[in-house]
C-alpha cells in the first residue's frame, strides 16, 4: 500500500509541476485531475472554502439520512472515520465522527457549509462523484488538493425519484485504514436513503410509512430494536413500543429472551434474517403479532457486537402492496344504473348487507353485475379502507386454486417461490374476499374453504403455521346452488355458511325499462373515450335493443354499444347501426311492456334534446317537433327539472 501511495504521489507531482500525466492512473482520477487544472484549482490551498448555505432547505434530506449515517458510523466508530452528508453542490450539511477526527476536519475548514466541489477543491470523492454521477473512492494522493492527501474518501450521489442528484453521502478516514468494502457500504446506505425518500414521497398523505428504520431515532417509521451479544436490549424506538403496547421499562435493559418467546429471534448469535415471517409472541401480555422481521448483525473490526431487528406489521405491508397493485374496490352504489323496482330492491338489500359483517351470496346470470354489487357492498362497509381481493374460482386450474387462496410454504412444490407466498386470504386480511363463480369450486377445495370460514385461520399449502385471518366473504355464482347441493356437487354446510345474506340479481330481460338508461350511460362513457360527440338516438335503435332477449345481460349490452360506436361514422344512431343478431331477434315484447318502454323513450328523447341544445327549451321543442307548452308538460310528467 505504501509503495502505491509513493507512486501516486510522484505521478501527482509530475502532473502539477510538469503537466505530465501517467497513463497507468485510474481514468476517473486522470480525467478529474485534468478538469481540476483547467478550473485553476490551487493544489496547495491550506483551507477549504466555506460558503453560505440555506440549511433549512435540506432538512428533509438530513432527517432522512442521519439514521443511516449513524448506522454507518456505528460500524466504523473509533477508527478515525467521518460519515459526511453533502448537498448537490458538494457543500457539507452534516458530519458524524469521533471527536478527534472532527477536530482534524475543522482544522482544514471541513465543516458545515464547506464547498467540496471539484471546482473548489479539485479531485475528491464528494465533488468527483457529483461530476461523474456515480460512486467513487479517492485514495490519499489521488486527491488534487494536498491538504486532503492524508485521507481516503468513499462517496456516492443521492438521487431523488426522478434521478436528479440531491446530495452526496461520503465516508472519509485515514488512508491506511481504508477497507475494500467501504464504498459498498456507502452505496448500500445511499440506496436505503433513496428508497426511504421515495417511500415518504409516495405516502406523505397516508399512514403507511413504516419502512427501513434506524435504531437511534424515532423519526423513522418502522419498529426497531437493538441488543448486544448477551441479548441485552440497548435501544428501542417509539414505533416498537406502540406496536407491542409496552413502555421503556418493559423493554430497555431487559434480555430479549425475557420479552419474546420466538426462538428464531432470541438466539445469542449473529444470525441474519430477511423478511422472516412469524407470529411474535410477547411473554408479558401473551399477545401475538403477525410480523415480518429483518435481523441484521452489527460488526466492529470484524467482531460481532450486537444485532438490530426491524419489525414490520404484515397487515400494513399488505395494505400498501394491495394499494399499489390495484386490489381495491372502485364501484359504489352511486355508480349503479337503474330505476326498475326489482333492481332498486336488490340495491337496498345490498346496502343492508353492507351494514353487517356477515357473508353474502350474490346469485344471478352471467353479466348481471355481481362483482359490481360486491365492490359496492365493500365500499359501503366498515372494511372500505381495507383490501378488496377478487378471485375467479372458475378461471384458475383446480391444482392452482388452493395455492392462490391459501398461499404456499417454502418448498411446498417444485417451482415454489423461495420463502413461500401469501394467498388471497392473507392479502385480504381485514378486508373483503370476493369469490366469483363459487359454484365451480371442487369439493376438495370446498372443504378447505369451509375450515377457513369456520376457524378464521389459514394454513399455507405445505406449511404448518396457523395464520389468523379476518376476512369478510362475498361469493357469487350463476348456478342454482340448492340444486348443486342436491346433486352432491356443492357442500350443504358451505352453502349455509355463504348464504347468510343472499341477493339474487335480476336479468336484463326482467328490467328492460332500464335499457335506455344503461345505453345512455355506456354511450356517454365510450364517446368520452373515443373523443366523439354524443349522437342523436332514433327510437328504432332503442326499440330493437328492448326486443332483444339479452342472454349476456348488461355485459353483452355494454359490448354491443361499444362495438356500435366504434363503427359509427355519422352523428345518428339507428337500428341499422346495430349488429345483425340484435336486428333479427324473433322475440316480441308484450303490449304492457311496450307502453312502459315508450314512456321511457319519450323521457330519454326530451333529455337528449335538452342536452343537444344546452337546456334551451325553445330549440329542444323545435327539434322534437312539439310546442313549448307540450314540452313543459312532458318535463313535468317525467319530473325533469327545468
Amino acid at each position: 500500500m505504501m509503495k502505491k501511495r509513493e507512486y501516486v504521489k510522484q505521478c501527482w507531482k509530475r502532473f502539477i509541476f510538469e503537466n505530465k500525466l501517467d497513463e497507468k492512473l485510474s481514468p476517473i482520477v486522470k480525467d478529474s485531475w485534468i478538469r481540476s487544472k483547467e478550473m485553476e484549482v490551487d493544489p496547495f490551498q491550506r483551507y477549504g472554502q466555506i460558503k453560505k448555505i440555506e440549511i433549512d432547505h435540506y432538512k428533509p434530506l438530513i432527517e432522512c439520512s442521519v439514521p443511516f449515517m449513524e448506522g454507518l458510523y456505528s460500524i466504523v466508530k473509533g477508527s478515525g472515520f467521518l460519515v459526511i452528508l453533502c448537498n448537490e453542490k458538494g457543500q457539507l450539511l452534516k458530519s458524524i465522527g469521533d471527536a478527534d477526527t472532527l477536530k482534524m476536519a475543522a482544522d482544514i475548514q471541513f465543516v458545515e457549509g464547506a464547498d467540496w466541489s471539484e471546482q473548489a477543491m479539485g479531485t475528491n470523492a464528494i465533488g468527483t462523484s457529483i461530476v461523474i454521477n456515480q460512486p467513487v473512492q479517492i485514495y490519499a494522493e489521488e486527491h488534487y488538493s494536498e491538504i486532503c492527501q492524508a485521507w481516503t474518501c468513499s462517496a456516492a450521489p443521492i438521487h431523488d425519484s426522478k434521478g436528479k442528484i440531491i446530495g452526496v453521502l461520503n465516508v472519509s478516514g485515514p488512508y491506511e485504514k481504508v477497507h475494500p468494502h467501504t464504498l459498498g457500504m456507502v452505496v448500500s446506505a445511499v440506496k436505503a436513503i433513496e428508497y426511504q425518500l421515495e417511500l415518504i414521497e409516495k405516502t406523505e398523505k397516508n399512514i403507511m410509512m413504516q419502512r427501513f428504520l434506524e435504531a437511534t431515532t424515532n423519526n423513522m417509521k418502522e419498529s426497531i430494536l437493538i441488543f448486544d451479544t448477551e441479548g441485552l436490549i440497548i435501544k428501542v424506538n417509539d414505533q416498537l413500543k406502540k406496536l407491542l403496547q409496552l413502555n421503556h421499562s418493559c423493554l430497555e435493559g431487559k434480555k430479549i429472551s425475557e420479552v419474546f418467546s420466538n426462538k428464531s429471534i432470541i438466539s445469542n448469535r449473529p444470525r441474519h434474517l430477511q423478511n422472516h415471517e412469524l407470529h411474535l409472541k410477547i411473554k408479558q401480555s401473551n399477545k401475538v403479532f403477525h410480523v415480518l422481521v429483518d435481523k441484521l448483525p452489527i460488526y466492529k473490526d470484524s467482531q460481532w457486537i450486537g444485532s438490530m431487528m426491524i419489525i414490520k406489521e404484515i397487515q400494513k405491508i399488505r395494505q400498501f402492496i394491495n394499494h399499489l397493485s390495484g386490489n381495491q374496490a372502485k364501484i359504489t352504489f352511486s355508480d349503479m344504473i337503474g330505476k326498475h323496482p326489482q333492481f332498486l330492491q336488490k340495491v337496498n338489500e345490498a346496502k343492508l348487507a353492507a351494514k353487517t359483517d356477515s357473508n353474502v351470496l350474490i346469485l344471478g346470470e352471467s353479466g348481471t353485475g355481481k362483482e359490481m354489487f360486491a365492490q359496492a357492498i365493500h365500499n359501503e362497509s366498515d372494511r372500505k379502507h381495507k383490501p378488496f381481493i377478487a378471485i375467479n374460482c372458475g378461471g384458475i386450474p383446480r391444482d392452482l386454486l388452493g395455492s392462490e387462496l391459501f398461499g404456499y410454504a417454502d418448498g411446498a412444490f417444485t417451482g415454489a417461490k423461495k420463502g413461500g407466498s401469501a394467498g388471497k386470504f392473507e392479502l385480504a386480511d381485514g378486508g373483503t374476499l370476493f369469490l366469483d363463480e363459487i359454484g365451480e369450486m371442487s369439493l376438495e377445495m370446498q372443504v378447505l374453504l369451509l375450515r377457513v370460514i369456520q376457524e378464521k385461520e389459514v394454513v399455507r399449502i405445505g406449511g404448518h403455521k396457523v395464520l389468523p385471518v379476518d376476512v369478510r366473504i362475498i361469493a357469487a355464482t350463476n348456478k342454482n346452488l340448492r340444486e348443486e347441493v342436491e346433486k352432491g356437487s356443492f357442500r350443504e354446510d358451505l352453502f349455509f355458511r355463504l348464504n347468510v345474506m343472499p341477493i339474487t340479481l335480476p336479468s336484463l330481460r326482467e328490467r328492460k325499462e332500464d335499457i335506455p338508461l344503461l345505453v345512455h350511460h355506456f354511450i356517454e362513457k365510450n364517446c368520452e373515450k373515443l373523443n366523439k360527440p354524443f349522437p342523436e338516438i332514433k327510437p328504432d335503435f332503442f326499440q330493437a335493443l328492448i326486443h332483444y332477449h339479452w342472454p349476456g345481460n348488461i355485459r353483452e349490452l355494454q359490448n354491443i354499444v361499444e362495438r356500435t360506436l366504434n363503427k359509427l361514422t355519422k352523428p345518428v344512431l339507428t337500428i341499422k347501426d346495430l349488429p345483425e343478431e340484435i336486428i333479427k331477434t324473433d322475440s316480441k315484447p308484450k303490449s304492457e311492456t311496450v307502453f312502459i318502454h315508450r314512456d321511457e323513450m319519450k323521457k330519454q328523447s326530451i333529455l337528449q334534446a335538452l342536452r343537444l341544445y344546452n337546456g334551451n327549451i325553445t330549440k329542444a321543442a323545435q327539434y322534437l317537433g312539439i310546442s313549448r307548452s307540450t314540452f313543459y308538460r312532458q318535463m313535468q310528467r317525467f319530473q325533469i327539472p327545468y
